[in-house]
């Protein structure tokens, strides 16, 4: 586990002076597999940035059924937030291995940003990254059909894949594991995609791949 801040290399772009200050209004905590770090709809208070392990973006539908979003991985912003004001949570953030965040004080963060260029860039950029990500969910959801979800899913995240249970992969990708199962099918059929012993995915047809979602 990391003892500071200046420790984290993502962190170590930004000043001595802006770790110091960041620091001081932060606070490192480990969550358990299985927590809820936030719930959607609920005011901002604190913003979580994620150091190690591994969590699930969803919101929840009228019918009270989870709808995957994304996942985040590695030393990555957890959540989006505006630079001045208040603001609610997106979605619901679920840890779904031991994961350790960064949990930051939403009010002085904002402040900070104001005061030092430095920060208001390094979040600035990692806001970017989620409106990539979420241009990412809106082509997933309503722009591809199944097999496309799956090509890119094999393109983009082949390790994701192999190392998830198919149920897990289909719950990702909205999907359910029976169309899962046909759409490796037919790939395989079409000798663009074959599996190993183990039962890992090994992409043939890379162009073939990507051409079903691009």
């Amino acid at each position: 586990m990391f003892k500071e801040l200046k420790d984290i290399k993502i962190f170590q772009k930004l000043g001595q002076e802006d770790i110091s200050e960041l620091a001081q209004i932060s606070k490192m905590k480990k969550f358990n597999a299985g927590e809820i770090v936030n719930y959607e709809n609920d005011n901002i208070e604190k913003v979580y940035f994620l150091l190690e392990g591994f969590i699930k973006i969803y919101k929840i539908n009228r019918f009270d059924n989870e709808v995957f979003l994304y996942t985040v991985k590695g030393s990555e912003l957890i959540t989006t937030f505006n630079f001045s004001g208040t603001s609610v949570y997106f979605s619901n953030t679920e840890c779904m291995e031991d994961s350790l965040i960064l949990c930051i004080n939403l009010e002085p963060l904002q402040e900070l940003i104001k005061k030092s260029h430095a920060v208001s860039v390094f979040f600035y950029e990692e806001m970017s990254k989620k409106v990539e990500v979420l241009k990412y969910v809106i082509s997933r959801e309503m722009v591809y059909d199944g097999t496309a979800k799956v090509a890119y899913m094999l393109i983009n995240f082949i390790d994701e894949f192999n190392a998830l249970r198919k149920q897990d992969v289909a719950y990702m990708l909205n999907i359910q594991p029976e169309t899962l199962s046909r759409i490796l099918t037919k790939l395989k059929r079409e000798n663009i995609i074959e599996t190993s012993a183990d039962g890992d995915v090994i992409i043939k047809k890379h162009d073939k791949l990507t051409a079903i979602f691009t």
